[in-house]
């Protein structure tokens, strides 16, 4: 609301009813943690106090008592506050960001944290992305709790609670106090002088005790401060969440190439055998070329599931290590692929395999969309960090956008708290370099 074009008396009148009404506003948003602390403790001093009343004991014993008390007392109200934060945090900052947006035109953005999506595992669990449940329905449940109740940006508004209980409450409840108080003695005998005293005091106090609301709300109610620690651990959830994602993606695969590939061949197997079996007596050409059949069959079961194997713990990788398994690949490769290597020695077996597959899917890439005649992967460590960089001189123009490859293998590299680098102008070349830190084996 602005301020009316007016001046003198009716201007502060305007003022002491605009801070009044915001203070009284300011005080109803901010009295409940307080409140349910005071009462609690209040009520827990009572109590533990009846338990040592009349102890006869030596001074010492008794400041152990007295400090026992109060360590009570202290955890009861911590718990209070733990209790009564969940429900009441976010709704009251809300409110908070709603009034400062109308009183001091601050928009204070902020972002809770979403409820992830529950995928179903091959293994016929749930998976909230935290752990795994029977149902999809017990699933979703725990995910929205948790997402509710494990958020940064809640904590951050309790947060706003305490601090706004200790500080905006007091300055912006003295007008309230203060014309309550006056109006008290003004009906007390012998106390009218002190109560309009008191009455005056709160209605100049009246325009400025809100003001205090500015400076905490610009600190408390804003979105949570990003430190270190915080960032990495929001880099942690998205790369939890990617790989869930791509492990449920990936378990799929494999059960769709099980079922719709060897499977339905090991089932046509087996029924040309049973076949066979009822004409080995009465056409026994007929036997034989259903045994040939299934024989055949089974070769094609068997090189499926080799491929597939191949697929998900390549066996050269395995056998000779990261570069002869990329070697391997470039063989079968539809551009020329030309790959080196400085690295003295095999890395860690998990680092291995990442790197595998996302040199894998880089040069699956560059077959794809670079239109390139010919490629290289380079393989050095320095530093104690792995270092791939894959140059292609293509149409160029590659980058990691949302949903991409890149982005994927971005994410997977992350996990490992590597990174990837992309350098790819409109026409090229392009180098891209993933960087990994781990120790040689």
């Amino acid at each position: 609301m602005r301020l009316l074009a007016v001046s003198g008396p009716l201007r502060w009148a305007v003022e002491i009813v605009r801070g009044l009404y915001r203070s009284a506003v300011l005080t109803a948003l901010t009295w409940l943690m307080p409140a349910v602390c005071l009462t609690v403790g209040i009520g827990g001093a009572q109590v533990v106090r009846s338990w040592s009343e009349g102890l006869s004991a030596p001074l010492a014993v008794r400041v152990l008592v007295g400090l026992g008390q109060t360590l009570m007392v202290t955890l009861w109200i911590v718990v209070a506050a733990w209790v009564v934060h969940p429900a009441t945090s976010r709704p009251l900052a809300k409110a908070a960001r709603r009034c400062a947006e109308r009183w001091l035109g601050e928009r204070l953005e902020v972002t809770y944290r979403a409820v992830p999506q529950v995928s179903r595992m091959s293994t016929g669990y749930w998976w909230d992305g935290h752990e795994y449940h029977r149902s999809e329905r017990e699933a979703r449940r725990r995910a929205r709790v948790h997402a509710r109740f494990h958020d940064p940006q809640l904590h951050w508004d309790g947060l706003w609670g305490l601090v706004a209980g200790v500080t905006v409450l007091p300055v912006a409840a003295l007008p309230l106090l203060g014309l309550a108080g006056g109006v008290y003695m003004v009906l007390t005998p012998d106390l009218l002088g002190y109560g309009i005293a008191l009455i005056v005091a709160g209605l100049a106090a009246a325009p400025f005790a809100w003001r205090i609301f500015r400076p905490a709300a610009h600190r408390f109610l804003g979105p949570i401060p990003r430190s270190w620690i915080g960032r990495r651990v929001k880099e942690l959830e998205a790369i939890q969440a990617d790989l869930t994602q791509t492990q449920a993606a990936e378990l799929e695969r494999i059960e769709r190439d099980l079922h719709d590939g060897t499977q339905a061949r090991l089932l046509a197997m087996g029924m040309s055998v049973g076949a066979a079996e009822q004409l080995v007596d009465t056409d026994p050409a007929a036997a034989k070329a259903l045994l040939a059949e299934a024989r055949g069959a089974s070769a094609t079961a068997l090189a499926e599931l080799r491929s597939l194997v191949r697929g998900i713990n390549p066996p050269v990788l395995a056998e000779r290590g990261l570069v002869d398994a990329v070697r391997a690949l470039a063989l079968d490769a539809p551009v020329k692929i030309t790959v080196h290597s400085t690295v003295p020695s095999r890395v860690e077996r998990p680092v291995e395999s990442a790197v595998y597959f996302a040199v894998a899917e880089l040069m699956a890439n560059v077959a794809k969309h670079a239109e390139a005649a010919r490629v290289t992967v380079a393989f050095t460590y320095t530093q104690q960090t792995l270092s791939v960089v894959v140059t292609d001189d293509g149409v160029g123009g590659a980058v990691a956008s949302a949903g991409s490859g890149l982005r994927g293998i971005e994410r997977r590299m992350a996990a490992f708290s590597g990174r990837l680098e992309i350098v790819s102008p409109t026409g090229g070349p392009t180098h891209i370099t993933v960087a990994v830190p781990c120790a040689l084996s």
